[in-house]
């Protein structure tokens, strides 16, 4: 279990990535397109290096954001995973993949996982803002998301951090039970992120 500062002091031992997008509620379409992302990107990244975890649920069968860092950790073992999540989540486990974690009580009802509440970066996103003040994020991969998502893409901005978007399908259309279909248009299958994110 990591404080915050020891937190910082771990992740300045390498390079520091971030990877948001698509959680429960819209998880991803197809696990190859997914897997290929995954191996595409981390062809740039340094060995040793580090990412932010920020907890969703690692499940293959119910594929989100989470399922991609079990993917990054099987692909790429020498990345250290760290996890930032709240301390009402401790119940629910930690991930074999995660080298340690940052639990922290710094977030309200109104803003439980993250994004932008009353213009202020708050809970899981207020903690990789701070992250970054203390030791600069490399560059931040964004595979498709939901609406703080497209929060965190403009405070990414703000800060000048390198980023990489994904066009990726999503499996549901935001709710996590209408499976988006191939007659869908392109913009549904996306997402909110779509021509949003460039």
């Amino acid at each position: 279990m990591l404080t915050f500062s020891k937190l910082i002091k771990e992740l300045k031992s390498g390079n520091i990535y971030m990877l948001i997008g698509n959680g429960s509620k819209n998880q991803f379409r197809y696990l190859s397109n997914l897997k290929q992302i995954v191996k595409g990107f981390l062809k740039n990244v340094p060995e040793q290096s580090n990412f932010l975890y920020f907890g969703d649920g690692a499940n293959k069968k119910k594929p989100d954001v989470g399922y991609a860092f079990q993917l990054i950790s099987e692909i790429r073992p020498d990345i250290n995973i760290y996890m930032v999540q709240i301390s009402e989540a401790k119940s629910w486990g930690v991930p074999k993949f995660v080298n340690d974690v940052y639990w922290h009580s710094d977030y309200t009802k109104q803003c439980k996982w993250g994004g932008i509440y009353n213009g202020k970066p708050c809970s899981n996103t207020k903690k990789w803002v701070n992250v970054n003040k203390r030791a600069k994020i490399n560059k931040v991969f964004i595979l498709g998301g939901g609406k703080i998502t497209l929060d965190e893409y403009s405070l990414i901005k703000k800060a000048k951090i390198e980023y990489e978007y994904f066009e990726i399908e999503r499996r549901f259309s935001g709710d996590g039970k209408t499976k988006i279909k191939d007659s869908d248009t392109k913009s549904k299958k996306i997402g909110i992120t779509y021509k949003k994110i460039k």
